[in-house]
């Protein structure tokens, strides 16, 4: 058998292989997908989906540019317009070959949904006048690492909030509804990106 067989012999295998292994419901075997940039080189396979995706998330964001006191508070009214979250947009036709952005949108709506869950549990919800998160929401992973997103796209400015809205198709049109919004959170620059500040007050 010729080396240039035996080479694509063996490379074929161990895409078949590595194709196989992370179909399991493992995370160690999922981690094999960090190996795949183009984001079609190692399909996922869902035959029975017991539960279809019914409708869609979409998180939008705004953000302050300057503190009305010495307290930290923020303007209610002195916010930007909001604006949506990158990550959540049209199909192009380039995905079907190269898709990089596939684990952001899917992390982006895996964040939303765990939210949502969340939001079920009556300890998860608004419990006081302000309407603030629970704090199990507060400090949950989910919460934590869209809060992070966001501010790491308004690194100049000194608070932020998001919201997720969801997304059903009635008749073929979008009817959107907030399910949740976040507390202000003030954006510390030198940390942009890396952390959520803490939550300050709107006034």
């Amino acid at each position: 058998m010729a080396p240039l067989t035996v080479a694509v012999t063996g490379v074929l295998a161990c895409w078949f292989l590595m194709t196989v292994i992370v179909q399991l419901p493992f995370s160690r075997c999922r981690r094999l997908r960090r190996y795949d940039p183009a984001g079609h080189l190692l399909p996922g396979w869902n035959f029975f989906a017991p539960k279809p995706v019914q409708a869609d998330f979409a998180v939008w964001y705004r953000s302050w540019g300057s503190f009305v006191d010495d307290l930290g508070e923020v303007p209610g009214d002195g916010s930007s317009a909001w604006l949506e979250l990158a990550g959540i947009s049209e199909r192009r036709v380039t995905d079907a070959a190269v898709n990089p952005g596939r684990y952001a949108r899917k992390t982006i709506f895996t964040c939303c949904e765990r939210i949502a869950l969340m939001l079920r549990d009556e300890r998860c919800r608004p419990d006081d006048a302000a309407g603030l998160p629970a704090d199990a929401i507060l400090m949950s992973l989910p919460y934590l690492l869209l809060l992070t997103r966001v501010s790491g796209l308004c690194a100049t400015a000194v608070a932020v909030q998001f919201r997720i809205d969801v997304i059903r198709h009635q008749r073929g049109t979008p009817q959107a509804r907030t399910v949740f919004r976040s507390a202000v959170h003030r954006v510390d620059a030198a940390h942009a990106g890396q952390e959520g500040g803490r939550h300050v007050a709107a006034s």
